[in-house]
Protein backbone atom coordinates (compact mmCIF):
# COMPACT_ATOMS: atom_id res chain seq x y z
CA UNK A 1 0.00 0.00 0.00
CA UNK A 2 2.91 2.38 0.72
CA UNK A 3 4.25 1.85 -2.80
CA UNK A 4 0.88 2.64 -4.40
CA UNK A 5 0.56 5.77 -2.27
CA UNK A 6 3.99 6.99 -3.34
CA UNK A 7 3.20 6.33 -7.00
CA UNK A 8 -0.10 8.19 -6.69
CA UNK A 9 1.52 11.22 -5.01
CA UNK A 10 4.23 11.28 -7.65
CA UNK A 11 1.61 11.25 -10.41
CA UNK A 12 -0.38 14.05 -8.75
CA UNK A 13 2.69 16.23 -8.39
CA UNK A 14 3.56 15.79 -12.08
CA UNK A 15 0.12 15.88 -13.74
CA UNK A 16 -1.45 18.66 -11.68
CA UNK A 17 1.51 20.94 -11.18
CA UNK A 18 0.01 23.50 -13.61
CA UNK A 19 -3.30 23.49 -11.75
CA UNK A 20 -1.56 24.12 -8.43
CA UNK A 21 0.30 27.14 -9.88
CA UNK A 22 -2.74 28.92 -11.32
CA UNK A 23 -2.57 32.67 -10.82
CA UNK A 24 -5.35 34.38 -8.97
CA UNK A 25 -7.74 36.26 -11.27
CA UNK A 26 -7.09 40.01 -11.08
CA UNK A 27 -10.71 40.97 -11.88
CA UNK A 28 -10.14 42.03 -15.48
CA UNK A 29 -8.19 39.45 -17.50
CA UNK A 30 -10.27 36.74 -19.17
CA UNK A 31 -9.31 33.10 -19.21
CA UNK A 32 -7.86 32.14 -22.54
CA UNK A 33 -10.34 30.19 -24.64
CA UNK A 34 -9.00 27.17 -26.40
CA UNK A 35 -8.93 27.67 -30.16
CA UNK A 36 -11.56 25.85 -32.23
CA UNK A 37 -8.86 23.81 -33.95
CA UNK A 38 -7.40 22.87 -30.57
CA UNK A 39 -10.72 21.62 -29.24
CA UNK A 40 -10.85 19.16 -32.11
CA UNK A 41 -13.45 17.92 -34.56
CA UNK A 42 -14.77 15.38 -32.07
CA UNK A 43 -15.64 18.22 -29.71
CA UNK A 44 -17.64 20.05 -32.40
CA UNK A 45 -19.25 16.94 -33.85
CA UNK A 46 -22.19 17.58 -31.51
CA UNK A 47 -24.66 20.17 -32.91
CA UNK A 48 -25.62 21.41 -29.44
CA UNK A 49 -21.99 22.01 -28.60
CA UNK A 50 -21.50 24.04 -31.77
CA UNK A 51 -24.63 26.08 -31.08
CA UNK A 52 -23.61 26.84 -27.49
CA UNK A 53 -20.09 27.81 -28.61
CA UNK A 54 -21.34 30.20 -31.30
CA UNK A 55 -24.08 31.72 -29.09
CA UNK A 56 -21.59 32.37 -26.30
CA UNK A 57 -19.30 34.17 -28.75
CA UNK A 58 -22.23 36.16 -30.20
CA UNK A 59 -23.36 37.18 -26.73
CA UNK A 60 -19.88 38.42 -25.85
CA UNK A 61 -19.64 40.24 -29.18
CA UNK A 62 -23.02 41.96 -28.64
CA UNK A 63 -22.14 42.91 -25.06
CA UNK A 64 -18.83 44.45 -26.17
CA UNK A 65 -20.38 46.30 -29.13
CA UNK A 66 -23.22 47.80 -27.06
CA UNK A 67 -20.90 48.99 -24.33
CA UNK A 68 -18.46 50.39 -26.89
CA UNK A 69 -21.29 52.40 -28.47
CA UNK A 70 -22.32 53.81 -25.08
CA UNK A 71 -18.78 54.82 -24.21
CA UNK A 72 -18.24 56.27 -27.70
CA UNK A 73 -21.11 58.74 -27.20
CA UNK A 74 -19.72 59.88 -23.87
CA UNK A 75 -16.21 60.02 -25.36
CA UNK A 76 -17.43 62.25 -28.21
CA UNK A 77 -19.08 64.63 -25.73
CA UNK A 78 -15.92 64.94 -23.64
CA UNK A 79 -13.78 65.34 -26.75
CA UNK A 80 -16.11 68.09 -27.99
CA UNK A 81 -15.51 70.04 -24.78
CA UNK A 82 -11.75 69.75 -25.19
CA UNK A 83 -12.03 71.02 -28.76
CA UNK A 84 -14.11 73.95 -27.49
CA UNK A 85 -11.30 74.80 -25.08
CA UNK A 86 -8.81 74.88 -27.94
CA UNK A 87 -11.13 77.09 -30.01
CA UNK A 88 -11.54 79.50 -27.10
CA UNK A 89 -7.79 79.78 -26.68
CA UNK A 90 -7.38 80.48 -30.41
CA UNK A 91 -9.91 83.35 -30.49
CA UNK A 92 -8.63 86.89 -31.10
CA UNK A 93 -8.08 88.92 -27.94
CA UNK A 94 -11.01 91.27 -28.59
CA UNK A 95 -13.50 88.42 -28.93
CA UNK A 96 -12.11 86.67 -25.88
CA UNK A 97 -12.45 89.93 -23.94
CA UNK A 98 -16.16 90.09 -24.76
CA UNK A 99 -16.65 86.49 -23.66
CA UNK A 100 -14.69 87.06 -20.45
CA UNK A 101 -16.74 90.18 -19.70
CA UNK A 102 -20.02 88.27 -19.97
CA UNK A 103 -18.57 85.34 -18.04
CA UNK A 104 -17.30 87.71 -15.35
CA UNK A 105 -20.76 89.14 -14.82
CA UNK A 106 -22.19 85.64 -14.58
CA UNK A 107 -19.46 84.60 -12.15
CA UNK A 108 -20.18 87.61 -9.95
CA UNK A 109 -23.92 86.84 -9.85
CA UNK A 110 -23.24 83.17 -9.18
CA UNK A 111 -20.91 84.11 -6.33
CA UNK A 112 -23.74 86.08 -4.77
CA UNK A 113 -26.06 83.12 -5.21
CA UNK A 114 -23.53 80.79 -3.62
CA UNK A 115 -23.42 83.04 -0.59
CA UNK A 116 -27.15 82.54 -0.28
CA UNK A 117 -26.66 78.78 -0.60
CA UNK A 118 -23.80 78.79 1.90
CA UNK A 119 -26.13 80.35 4.42
CA UNK A 120 -27.92 77.04 4.52
CA UNK A 121 -24.68 75.50 5.84
CA UNK A 122 -25.35 72.12 4.30
CA UNK A 123 -22.73 71.51 1.62
CA UNK A 124 -19.25 72.67 0.80
CA UNK A 125 -19.02 75.12 -2.05
CA UNK A 126 -17.27 72.78 -4.48
CA UNK A 127 -19.96 70.12 -3.92
CA UNK A 128 -22.67 72.68 -4.62
CA UNK A 129 -20.90 73.66 -7.83
CA UNK A 130 -20.54 70.06 -8.98
CA UNK A 131 -24.13 69.08 -8.22
CA UNK A 132 -25.36 72.25 -9.85
CA UNK A 133 -23.40 71.39 -12.98
CA UNK A 134 -24.99 67.92 -13.10
CA UNK A 135 -28.33 68.96 -11.69
CA UNK A 136 -30.35 67.26 -14.42
CA UNK A 137 -28.26 64.07 -14.30
CA UNK A 138 -27.93 63.39 -10.57
CA UNK A 139 -31.32 61.66 -9.94
CA UNK A 140 -30.70 59.30 -12.82
CA UNK A 141 -27.05 58.94 -11.72
CA UNK A 142 -28.12 57.84 -8.23
CA UNK A 143 -30.40 55.22 -9.75
CA UNK A 144 -27.73 54.00 -12.18
CA UNK A 145 -25.07 53.75 -9.47
CA UNK A 146 -27.41 51.91 -7.10
CA UNK A 147 -28.42 49.47 -9.83
CA UNK A 148 -24.77 48.96 -10.80
CA UNK A 149 -23.79 48.35 -7.16
CA UNK A 150 -26.60 45.81 -6.72
CA UNK A 151 -25.67 44.16 -10.02
CA UNK A 152 -22.02 43.96 -8.97
CA UNK A 153 -23.03 42.07 -5.83
CA UNK A 154 -25.02 39.59 -7.91
CA UNK A 155 -22.19 39.13 -10.42
CA UNK A 156 -19.65 38.59 -7.64
CA UNK A 157 -21.94 35.94 -6.15
CA UNK A 158 -22.17 34.27 -9.57
CA UNK A 159 -18.39 34.37 -9.95
CA UNK A 160 -17.92 32.77 -6.53
CA UNK A 161 -20.39 30.03 -7.44
CA UNK A 162 -18.63 29.46 -10.75
CA UNK A 163 -15.25 29.29 -9.01
CA UNK A 164 -16.66 26.65 -6.68
CA UNK A 165 -18.05 24.70 -9.65
CA UNK A 166 -14.71 24.93 -11.43
CA UNK A 167 -12.92 23.68 -8.32
CA UNK A 168 -15.36 20.78 -8.14
CA UNK A 169 -14.79 20.07 -11.82
CA UNK A 170 -11.00 20.05 -11.31
CA UNK A 171 -11.37 17.69 -8.36
CA UNK A 172 -13.62 15.29 -10.28
CA UNK A 173 -11.29 15.41 -13.27
CA UNK A 174 -8.33 14.68 -11.04
CA UNK A 175 -10.12 11.69 -9.50
CA UNK A 176 -11.12 10.37 -12.94
CA UNK A 177 -7.55 10.65 -14.22
CA UNK A 178 -6.29 8.87 -11.13
CA UNK A 179 -8.86 6.12 -11.68
CA UNK A 180 -7.62 5.64 -15.26
CA UNK A 181 -4.00 5.53 -14.16
CA UNK A 182 -4.69 3.23 -11.21
CA UNK A 183 -6.77 0.87 -13.34
CA UNK A 184 -4.02 0.70 -15.93
CA UNK A 185 -1.37 0.10 -13.29
CA UNK A 186 -3.33 -2.56 -11.43
CA UNK A 187 -4.14 -4.29 -14.72
CA UNK A 188 -0.45 -4.49 -15.55
CA UNK A 189 0.34 -5.83 -12.08
CA UNK A 190 -2.43 -8.47 -12.38
CA UNK A 191 -1.21 -9.53 -15.79
CA UNK A 192 2.37 -9.86 -14.54
CA UNK A 193 1.17 -11.79 -11.48
CA UNK A 194 -0.80 -14.19 -13.72
CA UNK A 195 2.22 -14.81 -15.92
CA UNK A 196 4.44 -15.45 -12.88
CA UNK A 197 1.86 -17.76 -11.29
CA UNK A 198 1.39 -19.73 -14.51
CA UNK A 199 5.16 -19.98 -14.84
CA UNK A 200 5.44 -21.40 -11.31
CA UNK A 201 2.68 -23.93 -11.98
CA UNK A 202 4.34 -24.96 -15.25
CA UNK A 203 7.63 -25.44 -13.45
CA UNK A 204 5.96 -27.59 -10.77
CA UNK A 205 4.27 -29.64 -13.45
CA UNK A 206 7.43 -30.21 -15.49
CA UNK A 207 9.89 -30.78 -12.67
CA UNK A 208 7.78 -32.63 -10.11
CA UNK A 209 4.93 -34.00 -12.23
CA UNK A 210 2.32 -32.36 -10.06
CA UNK A 211 -1.29 -32.05 -11.19
CA UNK A 212 -1.92 -28.29 -11.55
CA UNK A 213 -4.98 -28.14 -13.84
CA UNK A 214 -7.12 -26.59 -11.12
CA UNK A 215 -4.44 -24.04 -10.48
CA UNK A 216 -4.51 -22.96 -14.14
CA UNK A 217 -8.28 -22.66 -14.00
CA UNK A 218 -8.22 -20.68 -10.75
CA UNK A 219 -5.55 -18.26 -11.96
CA UNK A 220 -7.17 -17.73 -15.35
CA UNK A 221 -10.64 -17.27 -13.85
CA UNK A 222 -9.47 -14.84 -11.17
CA UNK A 223 -7.37 -12.94 -13.70
CA UNK A 224 -10.23 -12.72 -16.18
CA UNK A 225 -12.60 -11.37 -13.52
CA UNK A 226 -10.06 -8.85 -12.22
CA UNK A 227 -9.11 -7.62 -15.70
CA UNK A 228 -12.77 -7.33 -16.69
CA UNK A 229 -13.57 -5.26 -13.62
CA UNK A 230 -10.53 -3.06 -14.23
CA UNK A 231 -11.39 -2.61 -17.92
CA UNK A 232 -14.97 -1.55 -17.12
CA UNK A 233 -13.66 0.84 -14.49
CA UNK A 234 -11.11 2.22 -16.96
CA UNK A 235 -13.78 2.77 -19.65
CA UNK A 236 -16.13 4.53 -17.24
CA UNK A 237 -13.36 6.81 -16.01
CA UNK A 238 -12.28 7.64 -19.58
CA UNK A 239 -15.86 8.63 -20.50
CA UNK A 240 -16.06 10.72 -17.33
CA UNK A 241 -12.85 12.55 -18.29
CA UNK A 242 -14.29 13.47 -21.71
CA UNK A 243 -17.51 14.67 -20.11
CA UNK A 244 -15.69 16.74 -17.50
CA UNK A 245 -13.36 18.31 -20.07
CA UNK A 246 -16.31 19.35 -22.24
CA UNK A 247 -18.07 20.74 -19.16
CA UNK A 248 -14.89 22.63 -18.20
CA UNK A 249 -14.70 24.28 -21.64
CA UNK A 250 -18.34 25.37 -21.42
CA UNK A 251 -17.77 26.70 -17.92
CA UNK A 252 -14.80 28.75 -19.17
CA UNK A 253 -16.95 30.34 -21.88
CA UNK A 254 -19.72 31.17 -19.42
CA UNK A 255 -17.20 32.38 -16.84
CA UNK A 256 -15.62 34.73 -19.36
CA UNK A 257 -19.03 36.14 -20.29
CA UNK A 258 -19.74 36.91 -16.63
CA UNK A 259 -16.28 38.42 -16.19
CA UNK A 260 -16.89 40.74 -19.15
CA UNK A 261 -20.06 41.95 -17.46
CA UNK A 262 -18.18 42.35 -14.17
CA UNK A 263 -15.43 44.42 -15.82
CA UNK A 264 -17.98 46.63 -17.60
CA UNK A 265 -19.90 47.06 -14.36
CA UNK A 266 -16.72 47.94 -12.45
CA UNK A 267 -15.64 50.42 -15.13
CA UNK A 268 -19.08 52.02 -15.13
CA UNK A 269 -19.01 52.43 -11.35
CA UNK A 270 -15.46 53.84 -11.46
CA UNK A 271 -16.51 56.35 -14.09
CA UNK A 272 -19.69 57.37 -12.22
CA UNK A 273 -17.79 57.69 -8.93
CA UNK A 274 -15.20 59.88 -10.68
CA UNK A 275 -17.85 61.97 -12.38
CA UNK A 276 -19.76 62.75 -9.18
CA UNK A 277 -16.69 62.55 -6.86
CA UNK A 278 -18.29 60.04 -4.49
CA UNK A 279 -17.57 56.53 -3.28
CA UNK A 280 -21.08 55.11 -3.21
CA UNK A 281 -24.66 55.79 -4.24
CA UNK A 282 -25.52 56.41 -0.59
CA UNK A 283 -23.01 59.25 -0.42
CA UNK A 284 -24.32 60.81 -3.62
CA UNK A 285 -27.92 60.45 -2.44
CA UNK A 286 -27.07 62.11 0.87
CA UNK A 287 -25.29 64.99 -0.88
CA UNK A 288 -28.17 65.33 -3.30
CA UNK A 289 -30.68 65.56 -0.47
CA UNK A 290 -28.65 68.28 1.21
CA UNK A 291 -28.30 70.03 -2.12
CA UNK A 292 -32.05 70.01 -2.52
CA UNK A 293 -32.27 71.74 0.86
CA UNK A 294 -29.90 74.34 -0.47
CA UNK A 295 -32.09 74.76 -3.53
CA UNK A 296 -34.78 76.04 -1.20
CA UNK A 297 -32.60 79.08 -0.65
CA UNK A 298 -33.13 80.00 -4.28
CA UNK A 299 -36.43 81.51 -3.30
CA UNK A 300 -34.36 84.30 -1.79
CA UNK A 301 -32.49 85.09 -4.97
CA UNK A 302 -35.11 85.12 -7.73
CA UNK A 303 -33.85 88.47 -8.90
CA UNK A 304 -30.31 87.10 -9.19
CA UNK A 305 -31.61 84.18 -11.18
CA UNK A 306 -33.42 86.44 -13.63
CA UNK A 307 -30.25 88.46 -14.15
CA UNK A 308 -28.28 85.27 -14.64
CA UNK A 309 -30.68 84.01 -17.29
CA UNK A 310 -30.23 87.25 -19.16
CA UNK A 311 -26.45 86.98 -19.13
CA UNK A 312 -26.59 83.24 -19.85
CA UNK A 313 -28.39 84.03 -23.08
CA UNK A 314 -25.95 86.76 -23.98
CA UNK A 315 -22.94 84.52 -23.30
CA UNK A 316 -24.54 81.62 -25.18
CA UNK A 317 -25.13 83.83 -28.22
CA UNK A 318 -21.60 85.13 -28.01
CA UNK A 319 -20.12 81.63 -27.82
CA UNK A 320 -22.29 80.41 -30.71
CA UNK A 321 -21.17 83.34 -32.83
CA UNK A 322 -17.58 82.23 -32.23
CA UNK A 323 -18.22 78.65 -33.29
CA UNK A 324 -18.28 76.98 -29.84
CA UNK A 325 -20.04 73.60 -30.11
CA UNK A 326 -21.53 73.34 -26.60
CA UNK A 327 -22.09 76.91 -25.37
CA UNK A 328 -24.66 75.95 -22.73
CA UNK A 329 -22.10 73.84 -20.89
CA UNK A 330 -19.72 76.79 -20.63
CA UNK A 331 -22.40 79.01 -19.14
CA UNK A 332 -22.41 76.60 -16.18
CA UNK A 333 -18.67 76.91 -15.59
CA UNK A 334 -17.88 80.54 -16.31
CA UNK A 335 -15.11 80.52 -13.74
CA UNK A 336 -13.01 78.55 -16.22
CA UNK A 337 -13.57 81.27 -18.82
CA UNK A 338 -12.41 83.96 -16.38
CA UNK A 339 -9.69 82.14 -14.42
CA UNK A 340 -6.96 80.37 -16.49
CA UNK A 341 -6.10 78.17 -13.51
CA UNK A 342 -9.65 76.89 -13.37
CA UNK A 343 -9.52 76.24 -17.11
CA UNK A 344 -6.40 74.11 -16.56
CA UNK A 345 -8.20 72.13 -13.85
CA UNK A 346 -11.18 71.56 -16.13
CA UNK A 347 -8.87 70.44 -18.93
CA UNK A 348 -7.09 67.96 -16.66
CA UNK A 349 -10.40 66.55 -15.43
CA UNK A 350 -11.69 66.15 -18.99
CA UNK A 351 -8.47 64.50 -20.15
CA UNK A 352 -8.72 62.08 -17.23
CA UNK A 353 -12.33 61.23 -18.12
CA UNK A 354 -11.41 60.84 -21.78
CA UNK A 355 -8.58 58.47 -20.85
CA UNK A 356 -10.92 56.26 -18.83
CA UNK A 357 -13.45 56.23 -21.65
CA UNK A 358 -10.76 55.38 -24.21
CA UNK A 359 -9.64 52.42 -22.09
CA UNK A 360 -13.21 51.16 -21.84
CA UNK A 361 -13.73 51.66 -25.58
CA UNK A 362 -10.59 49.69 -26.44
CA UNK A 363 -11.46 46.93 -23.98
CA UNK A 364 -14.99 46.41 -25.32
CA UNK A 365 -13.92 46.65 -28.94
CA UNK A 366 -11.25 44.02 -28.26
CA UNK A 367 -13.86 41.80 -26.58
CA UNK A 368 -16.21 42.11 -29.55
CA UNK A 369 -13.42 41.50 -32.06
CA UNK A 370 -12.11 38.47 -30.16
CA UNK A 371 -15.59 36.94 -30.02
CA UNK A 372 -16.10 37.63 -33.73
CA UNK A 373 -12.74 36.02 -34.52
CA UNK A 374 -13.70 32.91 -32.54
CA UNK A 375 -16.69 32.40 -34.84
CA UNK A 376 -14.56 33.00 -37.93
CA UNK A 377 -11.92 30.57 -36.68
CA UNK A 378 -14.58 27.92 -36.06
CA UNK A 379 -15.98 28.29 -39.57
CA UNK A 380 -12.48 28.25 -41.07
CA UNK A 381 -11.38 25.22 -39.07
CA UNK A 382 -14.51 23.21 -39.90
CA UNK A 383 -15.91 24.40 -43.25
CA UNK A 384 -18.44 21.57 -43.24
CA UNK A 385 -20.30 23.47 -40.47
CA UNK A 386 -19.94 26.96 -42.00
CA UNK A 387 -23.53 27.13 -43.31
CA UNK A 388 -24.89 25.99 -39.97
CA UNK A 389 -22.76 28.59 -38.16
CA UNK A 390 -23.95 31.31 -40.55
CA UNK A 391 -27.54 30.27 -39.88
CA UNK A 392 -27.03 30.52 -36.11
CA UNK A 393 -25.58 34.00 -36.54
CA UNK A 394 -28.46 35.15 -38.77
CA UNK A 395 -31.10 33.83 -36.38
CA UNK A 396 -29.37 35.48 -33.44
CA UNK A 397 -29.12 38.81 -35.21
CA UNK A 398 -32.75 38.53 -36.30
CA UNK A 399 -33.89 38.11 -32.70
CA UNK A 400 -31.87 41.15 -31.62
CA UNK A 401 -33.54 43.48 -34.16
Amino acid sequence: MGLFRKLRNKWNNWYYRDLEDEEEWDGEELEEDRAASELGERYFSDADTRTVYVLEALGQMREGAEKAEQYQNEYDAVNSLLMDMEDLEDLPSDRRAVIMEQAGKIEKLERERRQVFAAAGQLEEHRVNLLERYEDDVPGGIRRIREAEDYRKLVKMDLRKMEAEKASNRYQLREAVMTVQNSRGVAIICAVAMVIAIGILLMLQQMYGMEVSWGYLLICGAGAIALTVLFVRYQDAAKEIKRLEKLRDRMIGLHNTVKIRYVNNTNLLAYMYTKYEVESSAELEDDWQRYMDVVGARQKDEKLKEDLEYYYERLTDCLEENGIRDPEIWTRQCRALVDPREMVEVRHALIGRRGKLREQLEYNRAVAEHAKQRIKDLAAAYPQYSKEIAGIVERYEGRQL
